[in-house]
C-alpha cells in the first residue's frame, strides 16, 4: 500500500486538493470576530464551500476520479461534525430536563393562568410543527429534482400505539444509545420532580444532586455553545460535500426548502393572527402594535431581543393585562418556541427524510410532533435551539439513518433563522393575548 492509497486517495491531485480544502478550512476558523458576525461568518463557511465542491462536480462530469476521493475527506469532516451534535443532545437534554424541573417554581393548587399557560404553549407548538411537516411533505423539500418520489404514504407497518410506546422509556443506556429523547425527556422529567420534592423535607441530603446538576448544566451549556461556534467550518465541509454530490441541483433543493419555509411561516402567522381575532384583538391591531417587535425579529434574528418590545405591543398597545401578557410572553418565547422549537425542525426532518429516500407515513408525523412538543421543553436553556429541536425531531423519530443528510441545515442556517425568529415573536404575543383572554373571562 502506497501513501495515496493509505490516504484513501487515487490520484496525486486529489493530494492537493485535500491539502487546499483543510488549509480552507483553517482560514474559515481564523475570521475575524469581531469584524464578521457569527451568521457572517458561516454564510462565508457555506459559500466556500459550495464553490469548492461545485469545482469537483464540474470535474468529475470530464470523467476525472478527482470527486470522488475528495468527496471521501468532504464528508468525513461534515458528517462528523453532524456526528458530535447526534452524540451531545442526548445528555445535554437530559441535564436541560433535569435541570428546568428542579427550578420550576412548585405549586401545590395550579391557577387557572398557569393551566392555560401550559395548554396554549403546548397546542400552538403542535399546531406549528404539523404545518411545518405538512408544507415539507406536500411540497417534497429534500426530494431531488426530477426523482421526485412519493413522500408520504398512509398506509403504515407500524399503529399509533406502537409510536405510543416508542416513547416511553426503555432503559437509559439504551435510549441514550438509540437516541430515544422523548423517553430520557420522560425519565429525566420523573428525576426532576422527585428531586424537587425531596428538597422540600430532606434539603440537606438531595443539595448535592441538586448543586451537580446545576453544574453538569452550565458545563453541558459551554459544550454546545463551543460546538456551535465551529459552524463556519462544518458549514463548509457539509456544503463541499453536497455540491460535489448533487451539483447546482444542491442549491436548488435547499433555495426549495427555505421558500416552502417561508410558505409555511405565512400560514403560521395566519394561524395565530385568525386566534388572535377570534380572541378579540383584530389583524390590524395585532400587527400594529407589534410591528416594532416584528421589524426588530428580521433584522436581529433573536427572539429573546425582542421580548421587551413584544411585551411593550401587548401592555400598551393593545391594552392587556401586564402581569399576564409578561409571564406568558417569557414562558412561550423561552419554552415554546413556535419558529425554531417547531416549524423549522419539522420541516427539516422531512428535509432529511427526503433526501434520505424515506417515506412519512401518519405515525410518523405523528411522533414527530409529539417528540418536538416535548423537546420543546427539554431543550429550555440550551443554545442553537433550532439545531438541537431538529436533530431531537430526526433522532427521537427513529429515522436515525436520517441523521447526516441534516448538514445541509447548518449549512443554511443564518438564512432560515429570518422566518422562524418571526414566528417565534408573534407566537408569543399570541399565545400571550388567547391566555389573557381565556384567563379573564
Amino acid at each position: 500500500m502506497n501513501a495515496l492509497e493509505f490516504l484513501g486517495l487515487t490520484h496525486p491531485e486529489s493530494l492537493i486538493g485535500v491539502i487546499v480544502f483543510f488549509i480552507m478550512l483553517y482560514g474559515i476558523s481564523r475570521l475575524p470576530k469581531k469584524k464578521y458576525s457569527f451568521a457572517a461568518r458561516v454564510m462565508m463557511g457555506t459559500g466556500v464551500g459550495t464553490v469548492y465542491g461545485l469545482i469537483f462536480w464540474g470535474l468529475s462530469r470530464s470523467g476525472s476520479g478527482l470527486a470522488g476521493d475528495l468527496n471521501n475527506w468532504f464528508s468525513l469532516v461534515g458528517i462528523g461534525y453532524t456526528s458530535l451534535f447526534r452524540f451531545l443532545i442526548p445528555p445535554a437534554m437530559m441535564i436541560a430536563t433535569i435541570h428546568m424541573v428542579i427550578h420550576t417554581p412548585l405549586v401545590k393548587v395550579q391557577t387557572p393562568l398557569l393551566r392555560w399557560k401550559k395548554r396554549v404553549n403546548t397546542l400552538m407548538l403542535a399546531v406549528s410543527a404539523l404545518i411545518g411537516a405538512g408544507f415539507g411533505l406536500y411540497f417534497q423539500v429534500g426530494a431531488r429534482p426530477g426523482q421526485e418520489e412519493a413522500a408520504f404514504a398512509w398506509s403504515a407497518e407500524k399503529t399509533i400505539t406502537d409510536a405510543i410506546a416508542s416513547l416511553i422509556p426503555s432503559g437509559l443506556g439504551t435510549d441514550l444509545v438509540m437516541g430515544n429523547v422523548a423517553g430520557i425527556f420522560v425519565f429525566a422529567v420523573f428525576v426532576g420532580i422527585a428531586a424537587r420534592r425531596m428538597s422540600v423535607k430532606y434539603m440537606d441530603t438531595v443539595k448535592p444532586f441538586l448543586d451537580f446538576t446545576d453544574a453538569a448544566f452550565s458545563v453541558g451549556t459551554s459544550v454546545c455553545k463551543t460546538i456551535i461556534a465551529y459552524k463556519p467550518v462544518g458549514a463548509a465541509a457539509i456544503m463541499a460535500s453536497f455540491t460535489a454530490s448533487d451539483g447546482p441541483l444542491a442549491i436548488l433543493m435547499l433555495a426549495k426548502m427555505l421558500a416552502v419555509l417561508c410558505l409555511a411561516a405565512a400560514a403560521m402567522l395566519l394561524v395565530q393572527v385568525i386566534l388572535c381575532a377570534l380572541s378579540g384583538v383584530s389583524p390590524a391591531a395585532f400587527f400594529k402594535a407589534g410591528k416594532g417587535a416584528m421589524k426588530k425579529a428580521l433584522l436581529t434574528r433573536s427572539g429573546s431581543a425582542c421580548l421587551g418590545e413584544a411585551q411593550e405591543a401587548l401592555a400598551s398597545g393593545l391594552g392587556l393585562r401586564k402581569e399576564i401578557t409578561d409571564e406568558v410572553s417569557s414562558y412561550a418565547i423561552s419554552s415554546g418556541m413556535q419558529g425554531c422549537g417547531a416549524l423549522f425542525p419539522a420541516m427539516a426532518a422531512v428535509f432529511a427524510a427526503g433526501l434520505s429516500g424515506m417515506i412519512m407515513t401518519p405515525v410518523t408525523v405523528f411522533t414527530m410532533t409529539a417528540v418536538i412538543v416535548l423537546m420543546s421543553y427539554g431543550i429550555t436553556g440550551l443554545p442553537g435551539t433550532a439545531t438541537m429541536a431538529e436533530f431531537s425531531a430526526v433522532m427521537g423519530t427513529g429515522m436515525g439513518g436520517a441523521v447526516p443528510t441534516l448538514g445541509p441545515m447548518i449549512a443554511v442556517d443564518p438564512v432560515g433563522d429570518v422566518p422562524r425568529t418571526l414566528i417565534n415573536v408573534t407566537g408569543c404575543m399570541a399565545n400571550a393575548i388567547i391566555v389573557e383572554r381565556r384567563v379573564r373571562e
